[in-house]
This record gives structure tokens, C-alpha cells and sequence, in this order.
């Protein structure tokens, strides 16, 4: 504690606040966690304590942290699901019953039993550009997550995440399921269960890729869904769209004709 402490302090005197933070301990932890709250130090340095700590976070999964929202992606919208969005949890289990029938036991036990409970899950939407193995994409994770029962200071989380693929400022079509079912295990820090699916060919794909689509044109300016924290102003995988869209399903900030219309004659059949 006394050498981080140091260290810490040194970084401010001397100006090395380009040097790794690396929190070790619960102390360390809990001194970075007062240093963020209290917002008084330069920008830079805050940045770099709010890595260490989603470091910290990440590495013994605390709270909502997971890695595959964090390396090379930029949530450039984030929205707070509620009960009156039933409809789209519910359409979310079909999806993935559908898709993976032959998924786990284990993993399909807590996926029912998350998405099928008497009271709503968390739920948030978060939309993203992503980059892998040096394609881009454009994608959004529909998360569900809960307490853990045996802990509250850990998430168990559900994640489906749908994604298009960008060439030359213009997104192709949804190509692209990834599924992540982690609830928290004190013994395996691995998700319980995760797969791939390139090119989902499920009837249930397009209805939820569209109302992902809508909602992120319908809820961009409502403050009553957009989950805006003031640590994402000190997160890199937070922030502004990277690249030039020309075409895209999902919103555009000041480029409205830029939307591509999702039309599925199977939505409103699958709401139910």
C-alpha cells in the first residue's frame, strides 16, 4: 500500500503520468476508487487510474466488467433497458433457443432462468464499432445480468451480440451472432459458455436486429434511456463513432439520412 502510494504521489509531483498504474490489492483499489469519485486530478492521470481499475475490475469480475466490450471496440451509445421492454428480452430467448438448441445444460439453465425470471433483469443495450483481426464492424450487445446470490459485489451476465460488417463507410447486413453466458464462479473466471455464429440464417435474427436498429434512432436524444455515467468520459472504449458512415443501421450524430431502413415483415408476428 505505501509503495503504491508513493508511487502515486510521485506521478502527480514529477509529471510521469505516462507510466502503467497497476492496482495489487483491495487497498489500492479502494485509494484509486476515492481519487475517481473525488475528480481532482488532471485528466490524463484519471484516465489512467480508471484503467487500472477496470484492470482490477475486469481481472476478479467485478460488477459489470467483461473484456469483450473493452479491446478494440467503442460503445458509442449506451441505453438502460426497463420493463416496458418486455418484448425484447423475451424476443432475445427466442432468438436463442432457436439458435442453439443443442447448447449446454448448465449454460441453458441460467439463461432461463435469468431471462424467464418473475422480475426483470438489468438490462442495458450498448452500440459499438468493433474491430477484428482488421475488419470492422457494427454491432450492438442486447446484456442482461443480475446479482450474484452469492455475492454482490459480482454480475451475472448474458450477452447477445449481433453485428454487420463496414466496407467503406457502408454497413452490410447483420453477418454475425456471438453469444457470452457468464454468470459469476468463484473457481473459473472463463464464461460458462460462449459460441459464434457467422452468417445466422434463424428467422428470429432480423425481426431483433431490427428493433435494435429502430431503437437506436429512437432513443439517441431520450435521457431517460441513455446510460451516461461520468466515468465514460475517463474510459477509452467509450466515445464518439471512429469511422466516416455513409450507410449505416444505427445512429449517425447529425447524419440522418445516412440510416438504413430495417423492414422485416416477421417483426410484429414474433413480439409476442
Amino acid at each position: 500500500m505505501m509503495a503504491f502510494i508513493l508511487y502515486f504521489q510521485q506521478s502527480i509531483a514529477i509529471g510521469l503520468m505516462d507510466k502503467k498504474i497497476i492496482l495489487t490489492n483491495e487497498h489500492d483499489y479502494q485509494q484509486v476508487q476515492a481519487e475517481l469519485n473525488a475528480q481532482k486530478k488532471p485528466s490524463k492521470l484519471l484516465k489512467q487510474m480508471m484503467q487500472a481499475l477496470e484492470n482490477y475490475r475486469q481481472a476478479r469480475k467485478y460488477g459489470w466488467s467483461r473484456p469483450w466490450n473493452k479491446y478494440g471496440v467503442v460503445n458509442f451509445q449506451s441505453f438502460k433497458l426497463n420493463d416496458d421492454d418486455h418484448d425484447l428480452r423475451h424476443l432475445t430467448a427466442k432468438l436463442i433457443a432457436a439458435q442453439w438448441p443443442h447448447r449446454p445444460e448448465e449454460a441453458r439453465r441460467f439463461i432461463d432462468g435469468l431471462l424467464n425470471a418473475d422480475s426483470a433483469p438489468m438490462g442495458y443495450l450498448f452500440y459499438q464499432e468493433f474491430t477484428d483481426n482488421g475488419s470492422h464492424y457494427e454491432g450492438v450487445v442486447v446484456s442482461y445480468g443480475r446479482i450474484n446470490a452469492e455475492n454482490r459485489r459480482f454480475r451475472d451476465r448474458l450477452d447477445v451480440i449481433l453485428e454487420s460488417p463496414i466496407t467503406d463507410g457502408v454497413s452490410t447486413g447483420l453477418s454475425r451472432l456471438r453469444i457470452y453466458a457468464d454468470p459469476y464462479r468463484s473457481t473459473n473466471k472463463q464464461p460458462l459458455w460462449q459460441d459464434t455464429v457467422d452468417q445466422p440464417c434463424d428467422p428470429l435474427c432480423q425481426p431483433l436486429f431490427a428493433q435494435l436498429a429502430a431503437r437506436s434512432w429512437a432513443w439517441a436524444q431520450d435521457s431517460q434511456r441513455v446510460w451516461n455515467h461520468w466515468i465514460t468520459d475517463y474510459i477509452d472504449y467509450f466515445g464518439p463513432r471512429q469511422w466516416p458512415m455513409q450507410r449505416s443501421f444505427f445512429f449517425v450524430q447529425d447524419h440522418p439520412e445516412a440510416r438504413i431502413p430495417v423492414v422485416d415483415d416477421a417483426l410484429d408476428r414474433h413480439k409476442e
